[in-house]
């Protein structure tokens, strides 16, 4: 199966597993490759407080690494399509030259400044599928703040994941938000 033939057999179960997207869809005018953003599938744009973003321009391209996920695609739950349009953005740059696997974190402080709430990412494994023998992957990004990260770093994603979900953040990114109640 070529590539044009997986993704969209890819995007065909992303949309009746996580979906429907929103239609239309939109385009952003100045291409991925060519320094641009990420083009990002959405569900629930203009319904819901939360709208879910899939990036659409990773799957197939030949410099993203690859790790246990496969080809994947980056998801996020978000309030903020600015957050979403450039930390995510910056991220699917990032995964041409890092591999990004779930469980990991990501400093996005030098990419969002000092006053952003959210300064971290940590990421989790969204929707995993394979195609013929091809492994694809959703890999869920969650904007966290500065010292959700550190907690991350020390005690682990799953824990701060916990504390996320006991305090009714997960699996949303909510901009300006404070940190959680880290304490057990």
């Amino acid at each position: 199966m070529n590539i044009p033939e997986l993704a969209k057999t890819f995007f065909q179960s992303l949309d009746e597993e996580i979906g429907p997207f929103d239609r239309p869809l939109q385009f952003h005018p100045f291409p991925f490759d060519a320094g641009g953003s990420l083009n990002f599938l959405s569900i629930g744009a203009g319904k819901r407080p939360f709208v879910t973003y899939v990036s659409w321009d990773l799957f197939g391209h030949p410099d993203q690494r690859r790790g246990d996920l496969g080809r994947y695609e980056l998801i996020t739950t978000c309030d903020s399509e600015d957050w979403c349009l450039g930390a995510v953005t910056n991220i699917g740059k990032q995964s041409l030259q890092e591999l990004f696997s779930p469980g990991d974190t990501l400093d996005i402080g030098a990419w969002v400044g000092r006053e952003n709430a959210l300064q971290g990412v940590v990421f989790e494994e969204v929707f995993k599928t394979k195609i013929g023998n091809v492994q694809c992957g959703l890999l869920g990004c969650i904007g966290i703040t500065r010292p959700e990260l550190e907690f991350a770093i020390k005690e682990g994603a799953s824990s701060l994941i916990e504390r996320l979900k006991r305090n009714g953040i997960y699996p949303h990114t909510v901009s300006g938000r404070k940190t959680v109640n880290l304490s057990a």
